[in-house]
């Protein structure tokens, strides 16, 4: 492994966190639910890497070529994606990333090999905590600026317990603190909290974090886009697991009611007062972020609902250029009114409330144990509906459409999950706002391409007045055993729900056994309190 973080290593880097956001684009979007539920924020990261790796290659020869980076220290590669990224950044997300990425640069300008050490590890990640702190005008918790600042404490206690240690060992502190962090994000912000969802940019920062710790673990030659993301991830529902599923429908920031105009993004590179700006800006719009380019030129970001005078204010201080307006959706004007998700999931009786409930609810599904409480959620829906059955008794299922039918008149289609990994397979692929047909189509097609097996171990022993128990050590066996069948007719996604009564750091240890027999496989582990088996083991 290497000992500094070279050109080429960066550039591998690069393409791996693009590969990566491409690839988890969609999941990220729907996470988005901060500043407003606008489902970009995968989209944007995704969109800005894409122009830092495209000046890469302009500047050094394309990515993977012969020869392509042994004439770029850290420094020049560096400097050309912090380009990249600042002139496209693409969204409130995308200037985040555009400061990471330069502070990257920042920090290469100040080695004096033009590399970068393991102890530069978090002066970087403390420079890109800085840069984004002073772009944001109102900076707040539970957001990727949380998760970054403890990425770079969680580097830095590692380099202050031993100078010595590799760069790959403070890279994957980094990742691991960061992986800590964002689960933390839905406890730290109120509308993530109500989503049960964890934040949309602290995941993009992971995935790109992860894309470094790959780099340095396969080296230069394989930085490839079909390289797969292979560390720990913490899900938000508990346990090692993935994000996959966290998708949420949750309340817009109050400050983006609904109004009489049309509520506009702009985005634009500036060149004039920076504090005039900001504070125009501030004045008649919100989620604001001002980034420089290191010389003279500004790259800003606002949502407004008074483009016309915005514009007219933004021109008359200065220079503008590449200003680019996009139509925001109109939110809900009360904070607290979770809008009704269209897809309802039904559970086993009595699963209303508690770890599996959550599990659906954080994923953007209703939930409904009983025909009678599915008949009240589908009436109540403002149109068609879809009922996932996951493994469920479909005569009830029936039931409770044939009342909604005589009731309401409402259109409703079932999509047979046939489990409850099922269900979030179904749950990863909706689109909401989508065509009920073509929605419910690709639920189906997910669900159809995924194999599944329920894993139930008998109790070790029984101690006198208490249940029988389960060994932890059996449980690891058997879902191991039963990933190792299910990949024996191919696959590359393995999703595992593990019942958290089984034992603690059951997740961990079921994450570790799969990821250590199946290392070319993205593997996503849950715990999930409650669940009625086990385990149940998904592989797509």
């Amino acid at each position: 492994m290497t000992t500094a973080l070279t050109g080429p290593y960066l550039r591998s880097w690069a393409v791996r966190a693009l590969a990566g956001l491409r690839r988890h684009r969609d999941e990220i979007n729907r996470l988005n639910v901060f500043p407003i539920p606008d489902s970009d924020t995968g989209t944007n990261m995704t969109a800005t890497m894409e122009c830092a790796v495209a000046r890469l290659e302009d500047a050094t020869g394309s990515a993977g070529s012969a020869g392509s980076t042994g004439d770029a220290d850290a420094a020049e590669t560096a400097a050309a994606l912090a380009a990249g990224a600042v002139t496209g950044a693409r969204g409130n997300s995308g200037m985040v990333l555009s400061q990471i990425l330069r502070a990257v640069a920042d920090t290469a300008a100040m080695s004096a090999t033009g590399d970068l050490s393991a102890r530069a590890v978090p002066v970087m990640l403390s420079r890109a905590g800085k840069l984004v702190t002073d772009a944001l005008s109102h900076p707040v918790e539970g957001t990727i600026l949380t998760v970054l600042r403890q990425a770079g404490d969680g580097a830095q206690a590692v380099v202050d317990a031993d100078p010595e240690a590799s760069l790959g060992t403070v890279v994957t502190a980094a990742r691991d603190a960061a992986v800590t962090a964002l689960e933390q994000t839905t406890g730290q912000l109120d509308v993530l909290g109500e989503a049960g969802v964890v934040d949309a940019g602290g995941r993009g920062l992971v995935v790109i974090l992860q894309a470094l710790v790959d780099a340095l673990e396969t080296g230069t030659e394989t930085g490839t886009e079909t390289g797969t993301e292979t560390g720990t991830e913490t899900g938000a529902a508990g346990g090692t697991g993935s994000f996959r599923g966290s998708v949420g429908t949750g309340p817009a920031d109050p400050s983006h009611g609904a109004g009489s105009e049309p509520h506009l993004e702009l985005v634009f590179t500036f060149r004039g007062d920076a504090a005039a700006l900001r504070t125009a800006l501030g004045e008649l719009g919100d989620s604001v972020v001002v980034v420089g380019d290191g010389a003279d030129a500004h790259r800003a970001h606002v949502h407004t609902r008074h483009p016309g005078q915005l514009i007219e204010r933004i021109f008359a201080l200065g220079s503008v250029t590449g200003l680019r307006v996009e139509a925001l959706p109109e939110q809900p004007a009360a904070r607290g009114v979770r809008p009704v998700s269209p897809v309802i999931a039904l559970l086993p009786a009595g699963a209303a409330t508690g770890g599996l409930a959550d599990l659906f609810r954080g994923a953007g599904a209703e939930v409904c144990d009983t025909s009678e409480s599915l008949a009240e959620a589908l009436g109540a829906l403002p149109g068609p509906g879809i009922v996932l059955t996951n493994g469920q008794d479909t005569a009830e299922v029936f039931a409770g459409l044939d009342r909604v039918g005589r009731e309401f008149g409402r259109e409703v289609t079932v999509v047979d999950t046939g489990s409850f990994v099922g269900g979030l397979a179904a749950l990863a692929v909706h689109s909401p706002g989508a065509d009920p047909d073509d929605d419910a189509e690709d639920m189906a097609d997910a669900v159809h391409g995924q194999r599944w097996t329920d894993v139930t171990v008998p109790p070790a022993g029984q101690q006198t007045g208490q249940d029988p128990v389960v060994d932890v050590v059996d449980v690891v066996e058997a879902v191991a055993a039963a990933v190792n069948a299910l990949l024996a007719d191919g696959g590359e996604l393995v999703t595992v729900l593990c019942r958290a009564e089984c034992g603690p750091g059951i997740g961990d240890a079921v994450a570790g056994a799969v990821r250590e027999a199946h290392p070319d496989a993205e593997v996503h582990v849950v715990t999930v309190p409650g669940l009625p088996v086990d385990a149940q083991v998904g592989v797509e």
